[in-house]
């Protein structure tokens, strides 16, 4: 899947342990429903051809990490915005929606549910940062850290979005509130550039030095 493939001249398509320039023009797109209604997503046909192919084996293998990275990174910053933004409209209408003669947000138990949300936001933030600052470097521990930042930056854009909704009560599931549409797009954003079972596993390589998963935990190489 793509989004917003429906704009794009080209695009670049792996295929094996080859990467392909496909011309906008030769591909069939076919519009996909998406949890998020603003994001345009399309599932992409085509048959790229021999001349058709830009890179492969390891020259592929190391163009496609980075893209991963860069993109991976794009999305933890964006749900790091995202889960803010979530907490902010739930702090100003906590601020004004009052219940038993004074606001909402003067309740001690919605207080700690955004303050719980606030807390993990700054925690994922400057780990999105680091991972920004050292994307250059195209190594395992910069692979670490972005791995790190984007499952931080989802984490806290679930807590944050889901929190949000609950403060706004049922006027968080209506349309004529955007609460529900940042839990969307924060749900939309957790599964792009890798899910949580893929950032976990690159993670725990940095961690523990070797490659991780069923076709290498019995191997000698993994063994050590």
């Amino acid at each position: 899947f793509a989004a917003d493939a429906d704009t794009a001249g080209a695009l670049l398509a792996a295929r094996g342990d080859d990467v392909f320039l496909c011309d906008a023009a030769d591909l069939a797109l076919e519009r996909q429903e998406s949890i998020d209604p603003f994001r345009r997503l399309f599932s992409i046909a085509s048959r790229p051809c021999v001349s058709m192919a830009i890179a492969d084996a390891a020259e592929a293998r190391g163009a496609l990490d980075a893209a991963l990275d860069r993109g991976a990174t794009f999305a933890a910053a964006q749900l790091v915005g995202i889960a803010q933004r979530a907490v902010d409209l739930a702090v100003a209408y906590a601020k004004e929606r009052q219940q038993f003669g004074k606001p909402i947000g003067s309740y001690q138990a919605v207080k700690h549910l955004l303050a719980t949300a606030q807390v993990r936001i700054e925690f994922a933030r400057p780990v999105v940062y680091a991972a920004a600052a050292q994307l250059a470097q195209g190594d395992v521990f910069s692979r670490a850290r972005v791995s790190h930042a984007r499952l931080a930056a989802a984490e806290a854009a679930d807590l944050a979005c889901r929190t949000a909704v609950q403060v706004h009560g049922a006027m968080g599931y209506s349309w004529e509130v955007d609460v529900h549409f940042f839990l969307k797009r924060a749900l939309a954003l957790s599964s792009w550039w890798g899910d949580a079972v893929f950032h976990r596993r690159r993670v725990a390589e940095r961690a523990f030095g070797r490659p991780l998963g069923p076709d290498t935990t019995f191997a000698a190489e993994a063994r050590g």
